[in-house]
C-alpha cells in the first residue's frame, strides 16, 4: 500500500534524525567529561599556623590530556578538609590566602601558579579556617609536542588588618590588693617578678607628693620595687607600647629589653624628659604619668616586654600605653607550607595543531517532472433503432502526456520527512484519480443510454 509507505517511510526518516540528534549530545557532553582529568593528592603541612603539628590537605588538579597549538594550558586547583584554626580572637577582616605551583618540564621549563584568598568578618580563638577557592593557573603554548606537570607546594599565610588603637593598661587590676611577694603575680598582661609592693591614694591633688598642677599617678595608685633585678614584664599583640612613671630624685636606671634582645635600652627616672636632673628630694616635686620610654615602629604581632630595676632608690610602674598603629593593608601573622606525596603522579599533556576544518560540498537540486492533466477521449456508437436489442459500444482512451521537468522534484520536503529529492508518494497518484473520474462519468452516461431504449421500447409495445 503506498499510504502505509509513506508512513513508514516518515516514521523511519523522524527515527534517524532522532538518533542523529542523540548523538550530536553524546559527543557533546563525552567532550566536557574528557576536557580535563582530575588528580587527588594529600598534602602534608607544617609551620605555625598547621599549630607545630603535621595536618594534611585534600587536593585536586585538574589538567587536561590534550590542548590546542596556541590554546593556554589551564590547571585547576580544588582545596578540601582544613586542618586549619583560627590562632586568635579577630573582631575586623581576617583572611587566609593560599598559593599552589606545578612544575613545568618538557616545551619549556618553570612554573605554573594559582592563587586564592578567602575573608573572615570576625573569629574566635580556635574557630575552622575555611580554605579558599583557587584561580586557574595558566601559560600559553608556541608549538607542538608534549607538557610534563609535576604537582609542586602548597603555600598558606593568615593575615589580619588590625584596627587602630591606643590602650591604657592600669598596673593592676586588683584594686585591693597590698603587695607581690617573691613569686610576683600577673595583672592582665603585665607579670611582677620578685617582691613588689603596692601604693594606692595618690592623688594629683596631694601636696606633700607632686608638683602643682600636677596629673598625679593613673587612677590614683602604682606599683613599686627597691631591690634591683626586680623586673615587671608585660605580653601585648600590637606595634608599639609606651611605659608610664613618676620623675623624681630618688628613682634610679631601668633596663628595657623588647622580645629578648641581647643589649637592653636604659632610660633614667631621676631626669627630666630634657635630661637635667630633677630637684632635690623634697616635699610635693614629684611628676606623675610620666612617659619614660616608648617604642612604636614594632611589627604588628605578639611581643613581650621586660622593665628591670638597675639602680636608684626606687622603680615605679604606673601604667602602660599599648598602640597598634593604622595599617592600609593585611598584616601576615602565621603560615604553613604543605608539600605533595614523595613520589606524585606526572601527568603529559599533548599539544597539537588543530584539526582542519572539512569543505563544504556544494549540492545540486535534482528537478522533478511535472505531470500534466489527462485529457480523456470518449466515443459513442449507436446501433439504428429497427434492432431488437440496441447495442451501446463505449471507447474510452486515457492519454497521459509527461511534460520536460522544469522544476525540481520536490520544493518544500513534507513535514516529518528527510530531503531525499523525491515527492512525497503518502496518497493515491494523480493517475489513477482521473482514471478513475472518467470511469465514474462514461458509467453514467451508459446507464443512460440503456434506460432511454428500454423506454422507447415499452412504448412501442403499448402501441
Amino acid at each position: 500500500m503506498r499510504w502505509g509507505a509513506g508512513l513508514r517511510r516518515t516514521a523511519a526518516t523522524s527515527a534517524l534524525g532522532l538518533a542523529v540528534g542523540s548523538l550530536v549530545v553524546l559527543a557533546s557532553s563525552q567532550s566536557l567529561a574528557d576536557a580535563a582529568n582530575n588528580y587527588y593528592y594529600s598534602y602534608t603541612c607544617t609551620g605555625n599556623l598547621a599549630s607545630g603539628a603535621n595536618k594534611t590537605v585534600k587536593v585536586k588538579l585538574s589538567i587536561p590530556q590534550s590542548i590546542q597549538l596556541g590554546k593556554p594550558l589551564e590547571v585547576g586547583w580544588a582545596l578540601s578538609e582544613s586542618p586549619f584554626v583560627s590562632p586568635g580572637n579577630y573582631a575586623t577582616t581576617s583572611q587566609l590566602a593560599a598559593t599552589g605551583t606545578v612544575g613545568i618540564s618538557g616545551l619549556w621549563d618553570g612554573t605554573l601558579d594559582s592563587s586564592g584568598t578567602k575573608d573572615f568578618a570576625t573569629l574566635k580563638n580556635g574557630d575552622k579556617l575555611e580554605l579558599p577557592a583557587m584561580s586557574i593557573g595558566s601559560a600559553a603554548t608556541g608549538k607542538e609536542g608534549e607538557i610534563k606537570v609535576k604537582p609542586g607546594n602548597l603555600k598558606f599565610s593568615f593575615s589580619f588588618t588590625p584596627p587602630e588603637s591606643n590602650v591604657k593598661v592600669n598596673d593592676t587590676d586588683n584594686p585591693s590588693e597590698t603587695a607581690h611577694g617573691p613569686s610576683g603575680g600577673a595583672h592582665g598582661p603585665i607579670t611582677y617578678i620578685g617582691n613588689w609592693d603596692y601604693s594606692s591614694k595618690r592623688k594629683a591633688t596631694n601636696p606633700e607628693i607632686f608638683a602643682p598642677n600636677d596629673p598625679g599617678d593613673h587612677l590614683d595608685d602604682i606599683h613599686y620595687s627597691t631591690v634591683n633585678g626586680n623586673f615587671a614584664s608585660v605580653k601585648f599583640v600590637g606595634t608599639g607600647i609606651e611605659y608610664i612613671s613618676e620623675r623624681d630624685d630618688d628613682m634610679g636606671m631601668v633596663n628595657i629589653t623588647v622580645d629578648g634582645a641581647a643589649t637592653p635600652v636604659t632610660v633614667d627616672a631621676s631626669k627630666k624628659a630634657d635630661g637635667s636632673a630633677m630637684p632635690a628630694d623634697k616635699a610635693g616635686d614629684k611628676l606623675g604619668q610620666q612617659v619614660l620610654w616608648s617604642r612604636t615602629d614594632l611589627p604588628y604581632g605578639e611581643h613581650t616586654v621586660k622593665f628591670e630595676k638597675a639602680s636608684g632608690k626606687h622603680m615605679l610602674v604606673d601604667a602602660f600605653n599599648l598602640i597598634t598603629k593604622k595599617h592600609t593593608s593585611p598584616v601576615e601573622l602565621v603560615e604553613a607550607t604543605c608539600i605533595p606525596p614523595s613520589d606524585p603522579e606526572i601527568v603529559t599533556v599533548k599539544v597539537e595543531k588543530a584539526p582542519a576544518s572539512p569543505t563544504p560540498t556544494p549540492t545540486t537540486p535534482t528537478p522533478s517532472p511535472t505531470t500534466a492533466a489527462p485529457k480523456p477521449t470518449t466515443t459513442v456508437t449507436t446501433t439504428p433503432a429497427s434492432t431488437p436489442k440496441p447495442t451501446l459500444t463505449v471507447t474510452a482512451t486515457v492519454t497521459p502526456t509527461r511534460a520536460t521537468p522544469t522544476t525540481p522534484q520536490v520544493v518544500v520536503t513534507p513535514s516529518g520527512g528527510a530531503q531525499t529529492g523525491e515527492a512525497s508518494d503518502d496518497g493515491p497518484s494523480g493517475m489513477g484519480l482521473i482514471g478513475g473520474g472518467t470511469a465514474m462519468v462514461l458509467g453514467s452516461v451508459l446507464g443512460g443510454v440503456v434506460l432511454k431504449r428500454r423506454r422507447a421500447a415499452h412504448v412501442r409495445g403499448r402501441g
